[in-house]
């Protein structure tokens, strides 16, 4: 595995957030080629063409395209309640990601997390669900450029290879 967000890589705990993969790609619009048309991740992302605009020889460029967040208003209790979910989240798959470097490092099986208790266990798995919908993986780890001015762009694939 190489250093995200290079390729093959996994992505940091760092990566998650409530902005989700949209906040991240326009962070990074570079990356918004490997997810022209998977409307999993946006439905503005497609390979178009113009007979009308010459300036991206009949195709716009998909790094100028703004991508809108999963999630735009919240309420007070419901974006602590989801950043709380991002922060249990995120703790857990710090400790499963370092557990699974550890092992690649040393051959010796990881220990996954383990809850403390059912509530903790319950709570890790409504955030899971709220990081599916702001973090599509089957896009992250398959996601492959259409666009045909891009030079060369190879497949993405930022895997999570330890369980969620």
């Amino acid at each position: 595995m190489s250093t995200f967000p290079s390729t093959p890589s996994i992505p940091p705990a760092s990566f998650y957030n409530i902005q989700g993969l949209a906040g991240w790609l326009n962070q990074n619009s570079s990356y918004k080629y490997f997810f022209v048309g998977q409307t999993d991740v946006s439905p503005y992302l497609f390979p178009m063409t113009s007979s009308i605009s010459t300036t991206f020889n009949g195709e716009y460029d998909a790094a100028n395209v703004p991508l809108a967040p999963f999630v735009t208003t919240l309420s007070q209790q419901q974006l602590l309640q989801y950043s709380n979910q991002i922060s249990l989240f995120k703790k857990v798959y710090a400790y499963n990601s370092n557990a699974y470097v550890g092992y690649t490092q040393t051959g010796k099986p990881p220990i996954y997390y383990r809850f403390i208790t059912y509530q903790e266990y319950t709570q890790y798995k409504a955030s899971v669900a709220l990081i599916n919908k702001l973090y599509p993986f089957n896009a992250m780890a398959n996601g492959n450029s259409t666009i045909s001015n891009v030079p060369s762009i190879p497949q993405l694939s930022w895997v999570v290879p330890f369980p969620l």
